[in-house]
């Protein structure tokens, strides 16, 4: 049943990215097509439950017994975040979660097209007493679509402008793009550019014992190696026309080790990691300053966003003004939990959350599985 009431709604968002380092968590007020964070958490993974993710992501856990226990150790926080949540608001006041779970497989050009995101939703929400909505890709795939990037639909209803052409750009593990035209009788589009974070957190778990790469001052020390560059750029997906989508099934430590075997000479690993956010800048701001009409305002959101130097990489190297989603009044930390608390609101709505000019499916769908308390 669709709401009618004129009172404000509210949703309960929980995103956890292809960095598999925690998750994000926000209560979203929706109300006359506006939107509100009015909470937020995080939660970071235990260091043997990222592994664990990281050995099902490259198919070192293959087990199914093994698999499920992830599973359960996931929608345990999944819970627990909820709960924090519902610390900060009236539990009655909240009408759904919507929790895109941790994605550890997503192949939606293999045959069959599939996607695998780990989350209990029938747990969280016999747990929580509150509807909850997984699942969330499923229904694209089986559309003819690629399941991703599904933020999109967010993007357009929160940051559309009539005054200026924008791209939303999320780096997380994955950077993606939604470009908004500020003509709304043009399409939408949106995709996965490549990698955002997650070679340099790979690298700086490897080699600097830190989780991540605070401001981008490791990578400043080394120096960018334009010939490895070029090897890390000589990769397919980039030449592929969207719509397209990519994750941790091709961009991992694993591809690294090749690409720097190929490579074949020593760098020290200050450079490697100052290459990798080279790599990072050069592919987004290679697609930004190729797109049609010129984009006026790149808007970052993600881990990314949190990165100085990579952000002033991206201020020099792109043909538009770059700054983040908090100039939009949304911290860039929580887009993408935003995104689906929203979305988890229009699934519980029975109205439609994906764009087929963005992932490529035969029709919009209603996004998700929802399970009832």
């Amino acid at each position: 049943m669709v709401t009618t009431s004129n009172m404000p709604n509210y949703a309960i968002g929980l995103m956890s990215g292809t960095s598999a380092d925690g998750i994000d968590g926000v209560i979203l007020q929706i109300h006359k097509g506006r939107f509100r964070i009015i909470a937020n958490e995080t939660l970071p993974y235990p260091e043997t439950l990222r592994q664990s993710v990281r050995d099902v992501c490259t198919k070192r856990i293959l087990n199914r017994s093994q698999a499920k226990d992830v599973e359960d150790q996931l929608t345990d926080l999944f819970i627990a975040v909820s709960k924090k949540l519902l610390e900060k608001a009236p539990p009655s006041s909240i009408q759904v979660i919507g929790c895109h779970g941790q994605t550890v497989h997503h192949s939606p050009d293999s045959k069959p097209p599939f996607t695998i995101q780990l989350a209990d939703g029938e747990a969280i929400a016999k747990q929580i007493g509150i509807p909850v909505v997984t699942d969330f890709r499923s229904q694209d795939i089986a559309a003819g679509g690629q399941g991703a990037p599904l933020a999109p639909s967010f993007h357009l209803a929160a940051f559309h402008s009539s005054k200026e052409q924008r791209a939303i750009i999320n780096i997380g593990g994955i950077s993606n793009i939604t470009v908004l035209p500020k003509d709304q009788s043009d399409h939408v589009i949106g995709f996965d550019i490549g990698p955002g974070n997650i070679l340099m957190d790979s690298w700086c778990r490897r080699n600097f014992s830190c989780a991540f790469d605070t401001d981008g001052m490791i990578a400043k020390s080394g120096s960018p190696q334009q010939d490895l560059l070029t090897v890390l750029l000589d990769e397919d997906y980039f030449a592929k026309p969207p719509p397209k989508s990519t994750g941790v099934e091709l961009f991992n430590i694993d591809w690294l080790d090749q690409k720097l075997t190929q490579y074949n000479k020593y760098i020290n690993p200050r450079d490697i990691l100052a290459s990798l956010s080279a790599f990072t800048v050069h592919t987004i701001c290679h697609t930004v300053n190729q797109l049609q009409p010129r984009i006026d305002t790149v808007y970052i959101c993600g881990g990314g966003a949190l990165n100085i130097g990579l952000m002033r990489q991206l201020s020099q190297r792109c043909l538009a003004n770059v700054i983040s989603t908090e100039s939009l009044s949304v911290g860039p930390k929580w887009v993408e939990a935003a995104a689906f608390a929203w979305m988890g609101y229009q699934t519980s709505q029975g109205l439609t959350s994906t764009i087929p000019s963005v992932t490529g499916a035969k029709h919009p769908c209603i996004a998700g599985k929802l399970n009832s308390p």
